[in-house]
């Protein structure tokens, strides 16, 4: 009887790890992306030279332009754009400028049609602002 209750606590303990870890690659790569597209606006400052976050929709990847550097979209993960310009076919960007405005847009991240991460970008100051973070 010992035995059945302490292999039934087990799979319970078991369970609530392996839930509070679902979602963890999505949300970090909320935070990667918000990481970018901050390293997209300082480097149109600092630089003196418009820059842009690209995300393309068929590799499944995003980067700043003129860096090879890119951060992989989760298989699992859907991307909406709001006001977000499509730079070539397949591939969309936000654009940064030297004065720190920026193309705007919103960004929404979802898995299983449940917004995971979001953020916004301002045209006029090119501030990012997260909207939603993980709980």
């Amino acid at each position: 009887m010992v035995l059945v209750l302490v292999a039934l606590a087990s799979s319970l303990v078991y369970l609530s790890v392996a839930r509070s870890l679902g979602g963890h690659e999505e949300k970090v790569f909320g935070r990667e992306l918000v990481s970018l597209t901050k390293r997209a606006r300082r480097m149109a400052i600092e630089h003196g030279v418009a820059s842009a976050l690209l995300i393309s929709s068929e590799e499944r990847r995003c980067w700043v332009r003129g860096e090879t550097a890119a951060v992989e979209v989760p298989e699992t993960m859907l991307i909406e754009g709001e006001d977000v310009a499509q730079v070539e076919e397949g591939v969309y960007g936000i654009a940064f400028y030297p004065d720190g405005s920026s193309s705007g847009g919103t960004l929404s991240f979802s898995v299983g049609g449940q917004v995971v991460y979001a953020f916004r970008t301002d045209p006029i100051t090119g501030i990012i602002s997260v909207s939603k973070k993980e709980s």
